[in-house]
């Protein structure tokens, strides 16, 4: 009984420090400096008059960040899986 107990705890540590390996990666990405300027992408431009209004873009069918006339523009980044 105690060497299936072992032979469990030592494969559980070995599975833990394989995915703390894998994803060592993802998780030492390098920060994005504190007010750093985000690069003037395009984007789809709103479909809704009042939207395009309250961003005050025009009738374009794509737009940037920097045609949005505002001292802020926070942008929410998260990922699907």
């Amino acid at each position: 009984m105690d060497l299936k107990k072992s032979t469990i705890t030592v494969l559980s540590l070995v599975f833990f420090i394989m995915i703390g390996l894998c994803c060592s990666s993802v998780f030492s990405a390098e920060k994005v400096p504190l007010g750093s300027i985000v690069p003037d992408f395009k984007l789809k431009g709103p479909d809704s008059p009042q939207t395009k209004a309250y961003l005050g873009v025009n009738d374009e069918k794509l737009f940037s960040f920097s045609q949005i006339k505002t001292k802020l523009v926070l942008i929410e980044c998260f990922d699907v899986f």
